[in-house]
């Protein structure tokens, strides 16, 4: 019987430092036809969760500073190149130790959209609420192209 016990002992402290090293190793990344990930810095946002927001040109980012950006420095902000790119987010949250939020734009000529792809890696066990707005910068749509949001778990 104590063989037993120790054997089970052994492979519960395995079986745990497995996820510890899964869960220390999670990170978000950015992957597909998207620019990169867009830091706001200090700036906290005030967007509500789940949200998909695009900012596509000037007057919507003067418009969405002044909403969300009211107590932060938006000149520190990294300035937009809108006749290349737009700025799109996708804000998710789950429970979770920790979380890789893995970003994808996907391309589809022939049906005419971009899918905004989050991959979603968690490593489950603390229940505590994690969240990312998932803020990239991403070729402007072509005209008559649309945007489709998509998230799913690996």
């Amino acid at each position: 019987m104590r063989y037993i016990l120790s054997l089970m002992a052994i492979l519960a402290v395995m079986l745990f430092s497995h996820c510890n090293k899964k869960c220390r190793n999670l990170a978000s990344d950015v992957s597909g036809g998207i620019v990169k990930a867009y830091d706001f810095g200090n700036c906290f946002l005030y967007t509500s969760l789940d949200s998909q927001v695009v900012v596509d040109n000037s007057s919507k980012w003067s418009a969405f500073k002044q909403k969300y950006l009211k107590y932060c420095d938006t000149n520190s902000l990294e300035s937009i190149d809108f006749s290349k790119h737009m700025l799109v987010g996708y804000k998710l949250k789950v429970y979770a130790c920790n979380v890789g939020f893995h970003r994808k734009l996907i391309v589809d000529d022939a049906a005419k959209t971009y899918t905004y792809l989050i991959q979603i890696e968690q490593c489950k066990g603390c229940n505590s609420e994690l969240a990312s707005p998932n803020w990239v910068l991403m070729p402007q749509l072509p005209a008559g192209y649309t945007l489709k949001f998509k998230s799913e778990n690996l």
